[in-house]
């Protein structure tokens, strides 16, 4: 069962509210983690790397709220774990599409098709078990170290003028507007389906923005229609990104087998162009349905409309509508709640002038 965001998440204090919601992406880690061994589960990877994103990009952008909490080095463990699972997912992804690919080629060109994915089913089973392992071995490693880190932090409290602790939901609208602004940005230097870095990094900027939105989708108007619009820009340019890492691949087989066996060579190089072929024709497609959607006044009209909820949630305005509690993959009426959210537990050092420790509640 995964850990419940309290209803007040917005009116907690940034410290407080970004622990249970870091505790809640590491809750979903584990569940895709303990999937990680069964072969049959092909979704369990994907699972293990969105939570993965999500924790990495909490991290990264409450980083000012979570210190004391996540350490650099545990950022740095965590983009590790990332970076692991990299080759493995491209490797699904790439042998999806060319078994995809198999009824518009011609007899002439499935040799080299049969070669590249012989390269890539090598390269999986090659790295798949020891590389898993190793993945699944480090992650409750940091997570031993992540857990109790989260569940607890300090809050000093003074009487007369005190220092503002302030909101959850003031902060996240501050980093949403500055969110807006860089994707603003980015989008606009995209120059077409072949500028990669362009891409790549308009790519990053929507999904980071995505997940400081996900988490309001309960608790601010608007947010589920933006949270659609930004998936829809990250699976086009994502699209576009898996072409582009094909084309290389294909590249990097035809010099692979011109070292080895020219012969052979010869043999998959009709089939090697068809399929470089056939991913630039599909970037150019994807690019053209992702310029459709984002190119002009449409980008305009998503960003000024983002701009008014993190003002919103600055003033402290957004009203959160009626209807289900948010829970971390799924959701859940509060009043048939069965085990409401616990207060948080307070532990008092006996000084007069307030300091406390707050204990973040780990909930499932």
């Amino acid at each position: 069962m995964s850990a419940r965001l309290p209803t007040d998440l917005l009116a907690r204090p940034a410290e407080e509210s970004s622990r249970l919601l870091a505790l809640g992406y590491l809750d979903e880690i584990g569940r895709a983690e303990g999937r990680l061994g069964d072969p049959q589960d092909a979704d369990a990877l994907h699972d293990f790397r969105v939570g993965l994103r999500r924790l990495r990009s909490c991290s990264r952008a409450y980083r000012l709220s979570l210190k004391g909490s996540v350490t650099k080095r545990l950022r740095q463990r965590l983009r590790k774990l990332t970076q692991a699972t990299n080759a493995g997912r491209d490797t699904e992804v790439h042998l999806t599409w060319l078994r995809q690919q198999a009824e518009r080629l011609g007899p002439e060109d499935l040799q080299g098709l049969s070669w590249l994915i012989g390269r890539l089913e090598g390269r999986r089973y090659d790295a798949g078990g020891t590389s898993i392992t190793d993945v699944r071995r480090q992650f409750l490693k940091s997570a031993a170290k992540l857990r109790p880190r989260l569940g607890t932090f300090r809050m000093e409290i003074r009487t007369g003028p005190s220092q503002d602790h302030r909101s959850f939901g003031r902060v996240t609208g501050e980093l949403i507007r500055a969110q807006v602004a860089e994707l603003a940005d980015d989008l606009s230097r995209v120059q077409g389906a072949e500028d990669v870095k362009g891409g790549h990094a308009a790519r990053i900027s929507a999904k980071r923005l995505r997940y400081l939105l996900e988490p309001l989708a309960r608790r601010a108007p608007g947010v589920r229609s933006l949270v659609t619009q930004l998936k829809a820009v990250q699976d086009s340019l994502g699209d576009l990104h898996d072409r582009h890492v094909l084309t290389q691949e294909i590249a990097s087989t035809r010099l692979a087998l011109s070292s080895i066996d020219s012969n052979r060579l010869l043999g998959c190089e009709a089939g090697l162009y068809t399929l470089e072929r056939l991913a630039v024709e599909q970037a150019a497609a994807t690019f053209a349905r992702f310029d459709a959607l984002w190119g002009g006044e449409h980008a305009s009209k998503f960003m000024l409309r983002a701009g008014r909820l993190a003002t919103s949630l600055v003033e402290g305005t957004a009203t959160p509508p009626a209807g289900p509690v948010l829970m971390l993959g799924r959701t859940m009426r509060a009043k048939s709640a069965k085990h409401p959210p616990r207060e948080q537990e307070v532990r008092r050092s006996g000084r007069a002038n307030g300091r406390h420790e707050k204990v973040a509640t780990d909930e499932h």
